[in-house]
């Protein structure tokens, strides 16, 4: 449990770091946090599936002592046809990937207002610089200023105009949509392939070995442990579905002006 919450800190650290905001709903505290609701459901959903007690119970009156284990693993085999933790694993270590890349995007665009902000003050202070000029030689000729001159002075050219139709924003976008794929997949394979196998009371096992039976009655030892922890990992993915269709929803009113040029 202590490794589990120091890496847990560890991954919200960076989105503590960031403003919660952004522009646009861009921050990455949101992702960070889906990341970490998901890594807290895989320790409690690991529980019942790291036991040490077998995962199967199967009637054994028919079948040879010695034998048991070798029936048990083909029957374990045959029902479980699926990967269940190691799949686990896997879509948290694919939901890392797009979460990494929005981090890249983010931080690209930081630098480019950073630079953007240094030319603008720069270019403001030139046509500072020039207008006192200009004004002092008004001033020593005995003249006002032109209503030319007042209004370039009073309206200075602005670079800080934000558009939402930069590749970065279009990358972003993307990195989302990858993401809600990823998720929909994930929670598929939850419902639709592990929670059958662990739904049934009794099922029947054809182990279709020699040393073996013809046919085991057999059933799925902490049932509904396992069934809990399950529906705890589709939780988090409808979660993180839902947040996606949420950004990209507000995204495509934003980009809407895009399309229009």
């Amino acid at each position: 449990m202590a490794a589990v919450v120091a890496g847990l800190a560890r991954l919200l650290q960076p989105a503590m770091a960031l403003p919660g905001g952004g522009s646009g709903g861009q921050g990455l505290a949101p992702w960070y946090l889906l990341l970490g609701l998901r890594l807290v459901a895989l320790f409690i959903a690991d529980g019942p599936w790291s036991s040490t007690q077998p995962d199967l119970a199967c009637n054994w009156t028919l079948a040879d002592v010695n034998a048991q284990p070798f029936c048990s693993a083909l029957c374990f085999n045959q029902h479980f046809s699926s990967p269940v933790s190691s799949m686990w694993g896997f879509a948290f270590l694919a939901a890392l990937l797009p979460v990494g890349l929005m981090k890249l995007i983010r931080a690209g665009q930081k630098h480019e207002r950073k630079v953007a902000r240094a030319a603008d003050e720069e270019l403001t202070d030139s046509i500072g610089l020039r207008q006192n000029m200009a004004a002092g030689i008004k001033t020593a000729a005995g003249s006002a200023p032109t209503p030319t001159m007042t209004a370039f002075k009073t309206d200075p050219p602005s670079l800080e105009t934000k558009t939402p139709c930069t590749w970065r924003s279009v990358a972003f976008v993307f990195c989302v949509i990858l993401l809600l794929a990823m998720e929909v997949c994930f929670l598929w394979a939850v419902i639709l392939l592990q929670l059958p196998s662990v739904s049934e009371t009794t099922f029947l096992c054809l182990p279709g070995a020699q040393t073996c039976p013809k046919a085991l009655e057999c059933a799925v030892a902490g049932q509904a442990d396992k069934q809990v922890a399950l529906w705890a990992l589709a939780f988090t993915a409808i979660v993180d579905i839902a947040a996606c269709l949420t950004y990209l929803f507000l995204k495509a009113v934003r980009l809407s002006p895009c399309h229009r040029k």
